[in-house]
């Protein structure tokens, strides 16, 4: 029985686990020393992929960031999936647990009239859907930079390659040189030392002839 009841606390552990991530929820961070009402989302991605993410998507769209206070501002801007009419869009990423990010954004209207669950539904409803379908996008782009490091990465290795058969071929060039030279040298002594043979038998010759009584 104990073990049931186990069982069951972890299943459920895992689902809401699996429920927190992905799933766009309310929440509030500070913004200019005040705690405004935002929308958060957990991915499984580190901090920096899912900034990098957030800001390429933001920056496809049209929208230049500003960062001020470890805060990432777009100011007057027109983000059709959030809003028709111009908005401030706040952005801020923290550090999760097991490699996992913690992504707020907060949405005002103007004038520091932030959107919340309960004055602007659509607006909220919006960053939320925008959130969401920020994990299938922030897994396509760790995708991509993981196909990209490996691309990387072979190129690198190929080059490498390339030098390693380009030193080959040199090594195997200058050995068939030094092979070449080795049978030159090969004849040169055998004709060398013929050579050297002659003279001593020609001196050898010259001295007994100086030392014959008959030469004097």
């Amino acid at each position: 029985m104990k073990n049931i009841k186990q069982l069951v606390l972890s299943i459920l552990a895992l689902t809401s686990a699996a429920v927190m991530n992905g799933q766009a929820t309310d929440a509030s961070f500070m913004i200019d020393k005040v705690n405004q009402h935002a929308v958060m989302i957990t991915l499984n991605q580190t901090e920096e992929m899912a900034s990098d993410a957030l800001q390429l998507r933001l920056e496809r769209s049209g929208l230049k960031k500003k960062m001020r206070r470890g805060v990432v501002r777009y100011k007057e801007v027109v983000l059709s999936e959030i809003s028709p009419e111009k908005i401030d869009i706040y952005t801020k990423i923290e550090k999760g647990q097991n490699n996992s990010s913690v992504v707020y954004m907060a949405v005002s209207t103007g004038y520091n009239n932030f959107a919340n669950s309960t004055d602007d539904t659509l607006i909220n409803q919006n960053v939320k859907a925008y959130l969401e379908s920020l994990v299938m996008y922030t897994n396509s782009f760790s995708d991509d930079v993981d196909i990209s490091a490996q691309i990387k990465d072979l190129g690198k290795e190929e080059k490498e390659l390339e030098k390693l058969m380009e030193e080959q071929k040199d090594l195997q060039k200058q050995k068939l040189s030094v092979e070449n030279r080795l049978r030159e040298l090969d004849q040169e002594i055998r004709l060398k030392g013929e050579l050297i043979s002659k003279n001593k038998a020609a001196l050898e010759a010259a001295r007994v002839k100086r030392s014959d009584p008959k030469n004097k």
